[in-house]
């Protein structure tokens, strides 16, 4: 790893101070009074040009050559530039380029140094490439072997008006900073910045190894000290060059034969054209690593890339969508209507006033009972008590939310609190808040806007219904108005599932199924954004193959059906949503594990699983890299799914329960991954999200495609995390 110049050189040697003078200012600070100076500055930090420690040169023979030689080393003792190792590459039988098979000897010496100097460089070292010296066609062909890649293409450009006064100066005036008069006679410029060639990529597609057309050793023609050492280089044929030749000529198939290779190599195709990437483009893609990294500023970098990226969301809850800082704007929608209850209302406030005014919230918070809220007052209908209690908070959010998580706030107690701990948290919200147009929709607006700002290209939002007629609302109407406000503010691509309870009795299942019958019926908007049904609940309250009579309905219209199976029962609940309730989607699936055939018919059915990784962690308990004191728990099954093919999708849940968004949910997976998620691994989960989704083929193609550009786009702006 060096810092490499490489230029060619002609009879004039000034050419050398001119570039060190930008490139190593500490040696020589040449360019102190040019009119433009800060601008100089500028674009040598814009190009992370960094002082040179290795010089190559390459150049002719005969005897103007020998002067330029001897007064550019009378330079270099003067400035001490011994720091600095100049190598002198002098091209045996060529004085003047004055035929064709001398051009092409130059060129193949240029390539062969410029080549040196790639090797000396990289990988994280700096390659600088010089254009100006010697003829015109050995500045043309260093251009040409810019394509191993250079950190700049630089050149010196000068003004005619003042070249014969500059011409006139001796050694000793470019061993310090240009007179006042001549600051501006000359100027550095950069040309450009040159990737190497994507064929460079490509190894093992090389007529034969690159290394072995290069002269192993140099000719040693004088050597003055271990930093000066000029060498004669012999060119009777061209290797290299030819051997560049061949490769252009078979450049076309590289990147489809490689794209193939890799895919037979996966268990599941990614984005198609990720493939098409550079083959160390892909490489970074799959060992750039989320979720491993501890730092604030490592995991802020890292979500934030997460939440550029493009992403389908399958299993959200509206239920349990809002934070406690979006409980509180969803409660102030009822502040008109609370106004007009203020009188009943206020005692009953005042109480609580006192409560929290005089008692400590931790203790008694984390054991109240919340849904005592909902009614606590006759002719005060849902949910204004709730929100009124709520709006206690509006200076002091804070401790409402110490009530609601009480020891949970901190990490490493939000883990595997069991399932009806879990659900608790969200008492506040869902069917306490959501018992009114205006509640439904300031919490649909939410989560539509929330779901945009992570770039959420497709949205399916999980609700029921009939929990939220409590109120002066019907089931329909709900229904109507969650379509509604969603269709205004959510993702393009957004659709609704209704769900059915297991742990309710089974009248009020088949009221659901009624509900989402008498919907698909019509043409409204309501029917055209419902597309699914979901059964969810405590799975071991009603196995799935008791509600199959239940569910005949929904098959025969061809509702797309999604399960809850595996969240805390065995691998017979996944078996039984599969086969008795013909589920294309299982949600959680976390004991799918246990049965390797079932595991199988997933694969190769393609029936998608939609992990939850934040309540999955929450509810059950799972090794999280994050946690210290979750060492000792199981680890998550998402990669091992991931590595054997299913198709594998990261959702929310509940985001606003769980304190988790669109994008923290990718991170965490990475999180509950030994080792972590590739970049590589979150795109395939991304894209198995949109492959997944409840939508028809043409719509799911472009919602590929859209997704596919904006990924790509990322890649170009840069993901180093």
């Amino acid at each position: 790893m060096a810092r490499v110049l490489i230029t060619t050189l002609g009879r004039n040697w000034e050419i050398v101070p001119e570039i060190l003078g930008w490139t190593n200012p500490d040696l020589v600070d040449f360019y102190r009074h040019h009119p433009h100076r800060q601008a100089l500055d500028d674009l040598r930090a814009a190009y992370g040009i960094e002082p040179v420690e290795r010089v190559w040169i390459i150049t002719t023979d005969g005897p103007d050559i020998d002067t330029a030689l001897h007064q550019l080393r009378v330079w270099r003792d003067a400035v001490r530039a011994d720091a600095i190792r100049f190598r002198v590459v002098r091209v045996s039988g060529i004085e003047d380029l004055s035929s064709l098979a001398e051009c092409r000897r130059m060129r193949e010496a240029i390539h062969q140094v410029v080549f040196r100097g790639f090797m000396e460089a990289k990988p994280e070292g700096m390659l600088v490439l010089s254009l100006t010296g010697g003829r015109k066609t050995m500045s043309s062909d260093m251009q040409a072997a810019a394509f191993f890649g250079c950190r700049a293409l630089i050149h010196i450009v000068g003004r005619d008006d003042k070249l014969v006064k500059f011409k006139q100066l001796d050694v000793q005036d470019f061993c310090r900073p240009l007179a006042s008069y001549l600051a501006d006679a000359v100027t550095p410029v950069v040309v450009g910045r040159h990737a190497r060639s994507p064929l460079m990529d490509y190894p093992e597609s090389l007529p034969r190894p690159l290394e072995m057309c290069v002269h192993k050793a140099l000719q040693s023609e004088a050597m003055a000290d271990a930093s000066w050492i000029i060498y004669r280089l012999c060119v009777d044929q061209t290797p290299l060059l030819d051997t560049l030749e061949d490769w252009f000529k078979t450049a076309s198939n590289l990147a489809a034969n490689h794209a193939s290779r890799i895919i037979q190599q996966e268990t599941s195709a990614n984005f198609l054209a990720l493939y098409s990437l550079p083959p160390r483009e892909i490489q970074r893609l799959k060992e750039t690593k989320l979720g491993v990294a501890l730092g604030h500023h490592r995991v802020r970098s890292e979500l934030e890339l997460l939440r550029r990226l493009p992403k389908a969301e399958l299993h959200c809850h509206l239920g349990g969508a809002l934070t406690v800082e979006e409980i509180l704007d969803v409660a102030r929608a009822l502040e008109e209507k609370i106004k007009k209850y203020q009188a009943i209302l206020q005692p009953w406030l005042d109480q609580w006033k006192s409560r929290l005014e005089t008692e400590d919230v931790a203790l008694w918070g984390h054991a109240m009972d919340w849904k005592a809220l909902r009614r606590p007052l006759a002719g005060v209908p849902e949910p204004i008590p709730v929100a009124a209690f709520i709006l206690l908070f509006q200076s002091c959010p804070h401790v409402l939310e110490e009530m609601i998580y009480g020891p949970y706030l901190k990490e490493e107690n939000f883990v595997g609190i069991g399932f009806n701990a879990y659900e608790r948290l969200g008492d506040l919200q869902g069917s306490a808040l959501l018992q009114c147009e205006e509640t439904l929709r300031a919490t649909c607006r939410i989560l539509g806007l929330k779901a945009r700002d992570h770039h959420v290209l497709h949205l399916e939002v999980r609700c029921s219904p009939h929990n939220y007629t409590r109120g002066s609302l019907n089931p329909r109407c709900v229904v109507e108005i969650i379509a509604d406000e969603l269709a205004m503010h959510g993702p393009e691509s957004t659709i609704l599932l209704l769900i059915g309870s297991r742990h309710k009795k089974l009248d009020e299942l088949r009221d659901s199924v009624a509900l989402a019958e008498e919907l698909i019926k019509e043409n409204g908007r309501a029917s055209h954004m419902l597309v699914g049904f979901d059964l969810a609940g405590d799975e071991k309250a009603l196995e799935a193959v008791k509600v199959r009579e239940t569910f005949l309905p929904l098959m025969e219209r061809c509702l797309h059906a999604t399960i809850h199976a595996g969240e805390i029962a065995d691998a017979s609940s996944i078996w039984q949503a599969v086969y008795h309730l013909n589920a294309e989607r299982i949600g959680h699936g976390l004991t799918l594990q246990q049965n390797p055939d079932l595991l199988e018919r997933f694969r190769d059915r393609r029936i998608a699983v939609e992990m939850c990784p934040s309540s999955n962690y929450q509810i059950l308990g799972f090794r999280d890299a994050h946690v210290p004191g979750s060492a000792s728990l199981s680890v998550y099954p998402l990669f091992d799914y991931l590595q054997k093919g299913l198709r594998v999708t990261v959702n929310t849940d509940n985001p606003g329960i769980s304190r988790t968004d669109f994008s923290k949910e990718y991170h965490r997976a990475g999180r509950l991954t030994p080792n972590g998620l590739s970049l590589w691994d979150v795109l395939l989960l991304i894209r198995n999200g949109f492959k997944a989704a409840f939508t028809e083929a043409p719509r799911r193609h472009n919602l590929l495609r859209k997704a596919e550009n904006m990924i790509l786009q990322v890649l170009e702006r840069g993901f180093d995390s």
